[in-house]
């Protein structure tokens, strides 16, 4: 075998070694890229806020159930927030108030938006719109025999002596709530509220007739049923709350001389 054969074996001899390398690296898979590992955000820290449960409108008792906690990023939270870490039994601590700005499902409770009994302001936030509170002198007599309960709903009449005739009882206002007896602004429902005053809820021409009524007599509330509250408060028969009726008077006897005086009224 001359030598330019055996150049050539060797040439295809190595042309074969790389073919064969070159077929089996291609035909094996590809290596798998390298995961990448994604770093999560961490989780926002929140706290328990106070919110309300409901929409509530203005002059309106609220209960606990009125009120949720709701989670609220810590960044979030101000300073006048109710947060359960703070206070954990704010929900009862809070029931029984009264609410002085409306309030809508998922705010948080700012407690300068709640007013509680005994707490300056509460009874103007007790009121309801456009009424007026006036309390009148009662007793024990007067006020069925300390039955009488705020949240009831009462008459008011007035009786006044009358020359020749006696006494004389005449129905003042129907239907009138009681907003609290003396300084008992809750019923309890378990006992009875013995007071000297009773505060109750008025339009502004009501207020007018029961003040001449407490001029010139005195003052008798009577309970109504809890059948019979439908309606707003009512003035007598004839009258309306923007005309309080015809002049009243009240007698003034001075040296045995009697002497009529006009309170007010249309002469």
């Amino acid at each position: 075998m001359n030598a330019l054969r055996l150049i050539v074996l060797a040439v295809a001899a190595l042309a074969a070694v790389f073919a064969a390398v070159f077929v089996r690296g291609a035909m094996q898979p590809a290596p798998a890229p390298a995961p990448v590992v994604a770093e999560q955000a961490a989780e926002p820290e929140v706290a328990q806020v106070l919110v309300a449960a409901r929409d509530m409108s203005p002059s309106s008792r609220v209960t606990g159930a009125d009120f949720r906690w709701a989670d609220w990023p810590v960044e979030a939270v101000m300073p006048a927030f109710v947060t359960r870490d703070m206070r954990p039994g704010a929900m009862d601590e809070m029931s029984g108030a009264v609410t002085r700005a409306a309030f809508v499902e998922g705010e948080p409770i700012l407690p300068g938006k709640l007013v509680q009994p005994g707490e300056a302001g509460f009874m103007a936030a007790v009121i309801d719109p456009g009424m007026r509170a006036v309390a009148v002198p009662i007793s024990a007599e007067s006020g069925a025999g300390g039955f009488i309960l705020p949240n009831d709903r009462v008459d008011v009449l007035v009786t006044t002596s009358a020359r020749d005739m006696g006494y004389i009882s005449e129905l003042l206002v129907e239907n009138v709530r009681v907003l609290a007896i003396d300084q008992t602004y809750v019923d309890d429902g378990e006992s009875v509220v013995l007071g000297s005053t009773a505060t109750l809820e008025l339009t502004p021409g009501q207020t007018r007739s029961v003040a001449l009524g407490v001029a010139e007599g005195d003052i008798v509330l009577a309970l109504r049923s809890v059948a019979d509250r439908d309606g707003g408060p009512r003035l007598s028969e004839g009258e309306t709350s923007e005309d309080p009726g015809p002049r009243r008077e009240v007698r003034i006897i001075r040296y045995g001389a009697e002497q009529r005086v006009a309170l007010g009224g249309t002469p």
